[in-house]
């Protein structure tokens, strides 16, 4: 694929990858409607016929509890809104943040969900490190109070908001036109 191909078609993998973590947070929803009933994904998934669309439910490992899941993929999810906004997508954190937080010891539920995700984003998780050998995610080397991790060093240097009528006047900002075209007077 040259680069004029990957560009047109990064609107439909960011659309893509939003719409899956819409898929995250309505599986996060529902499971936390039911979570103090199982002990575990497994029991949940076998308990609750509701549950069985959430394929997410299916890659993890079955031991992890309700409770542990709703947590870990929301530390392994919220950087993505402001990820999927930037002018560039950080590939690698975008996966890495994911495997590490929800597939840390599950090398064959990560594959299956790579595999899953790569039907409509063909890059995701490729050049993803192993768990083992990379640093702990941005958020969680926070929490730690450690210093910043090599995934973190990937993201852009963030920036302050816009104020959307000095930086877009000036056109510095990288939010004042990406995706939408730029406002006109």
């Amino acid at each position: 694929m040259t680069n004029r191909d990957a560009a047109s078609q990064e609107p439909y993998e960011r659309r893509a990858l939003l719409l899956h973590l819409g898929d995250v947070l309505e599986t996060v929803f529902c499971l936390s409607q039911c979570a103090d009933d199982y002990a575990s994904i497994g029991e949940a998934l076998r308990g609750n016929d509701a549950l069985a669309d959430f394929t997410l439910l299916g890659f993890v490992d079955s031991r992890m509890t309700p409770r542990e899941f709703i947590r870990r993929a929301s530390g392994a999810f919220f950087v993505w809104p402001k990820a999927l906004l930037d002018a560039s997508l950080n590939h690698p954190m975008l996966a890495g943040t994911v495997k590490h937080d929800l597939f840390e010891d599950n090398a064959a539920g990560w594959r299956a969900y790579v595999d899953e995700r790569r039907k409509d984003v063909p890059w995701f998780g490729a050049d993803v490190p192993d768990v083992a050998q990379s640093a702990a995610p941005a958020h969680a080397a926070r929490e730690a109070g450690a210093e910043k991790p090599e995934v973190a060093e990937a993201l852009p240097a963030p920036e302050e908001a816009p104020d959307a009528g000095k930086r877009a006047a000036r056109g510095s900002s990288r939010y004042a036109t990406w995706p939408w075209p730029p406002k006109s007077n």
